[in-house]
């Protein structure tokens, strides 16, 4: 249970005078690029098919846990003089 009193939001910023709208300016409209869908994926069709990259074969994580058991642990190496 939180016993800490809850400091009150930030109040926003005021918007500055010519940021506001004014009664009779136009209404913001968002700028949008409309596109033929059939030329589109003609674009995206012609686009060169990449090649697969090679990858290397992969194995199941037991065999690598089976092999990692039968290995002996390493040795550390030895100090230099003794």
């Amino acid at each position: 249970m939180n016993t800490k009193p809850q400091e009150p939001a930030a109040k926003p910023a005021p918007t500055p005078e010519q940021d506001r709208y004014m009664l009779g300016d136009p209404i913001p409209v968002p700028d949008a690029v409309e596109a033929n869908t059939e030329s589109t994926w003609s674009l995206f069709s012609n686009v060169p098919h990449q090649p697969e990259p090679d990858f290397l074969d992969t194995v199941p994580a037991s065999i690598l846990e089976e092999q990692a058991l039968s290995t002996p642990p390493a040795t550390p190496p030895k100090p230099r003089g003794s």
